[in-house]
C-alpha cells in the first residue's frame, strides 16, 4: 500500500508510479519526523559528553547534557524527512538509552559502591550496602 493510501492496482490504473519503502532497522518514521535510539554509557549519562548518531543525510554529533535520563529525547530540528506539500524538513528525535554493564572490574565495582554509599534518594536497597543503626549506609568493612 502506498503512503497516500492508494492500493498498487489503483496507482497502476491511473498510470502513476508507486513504490514501497522498506522498514529501517535504525529509523522509525512519524510523518516528516524520524526517531532513532542512541545508546550511551552510565558515565556519559551522569557527566554529559558527546556522541555520534547516524542521521538520514549524515552522521550527527550530539551534545549529551549532564544528568540526562533514560528514554529522554533529544530533538534535532530540521534533520528529518522533507515535508510533503510544504516547506522545510521534519525533526529527528533521538531517544537516549543507557547501557548498564553486565560485568564490572574490581575498580568499577569499588567506585560504584562508594557512590552508592553517598546516595540519599534510593528506594529499596543496593547490593553490598547495609544500613547502620545511625541510618548511614556502609559496605560493612
Amino acid at each position: 500500500m502506498l503512503k497516500t493510501g492508494w492500493p498498487p492496482a489503483l496507482a497502476e490504473s491511473l498510470n502513476c508510479p508507486w513504490f514501497q519503502v522498506q522498514k529501517s532497522s535504525v529509523f522509525r518514521r512519524d510523518g516528516a519526523d524520524i526517531h532513532s535510539d542512541l545508546f550511551i554509557s552510565i558515565a556519559q549519562a551522569v557527566l554529559g559528553g558527546t556522541a555520534r548518531s547516524p542521521g538520514l543525510y549524515e552522521t550527527i554529533n550530539i551534545l549529551i547534557p549532564p544528568g540526562i535520563q533514560a528514554d529522554q529525547k533529544i530533538r534535532m530540528s530540521g534533520k528529518g524527512i522533507p515535508r510533503v506539500n510544504s516547506y522545510g524538513y521534519g525533526d529527528h528525535y533521538i531517544q537516549v538509552k543507557i547501557k548498564v554493564p553486565k560485568r564490572l572490574t574490581d575498580r568499577q565495582r569499588a567506585l560504584m559502591l562508594s557512590y552508592a554509599e553517598d546516595e540519599t534518594d534510593v528506594e529499596g536497597t543496593v547490593n553490598g550496602i547495609a544500613s547502620t543503626n545511625t541510618g548511614k549506609r556502609s559496605t560493612g568493612n
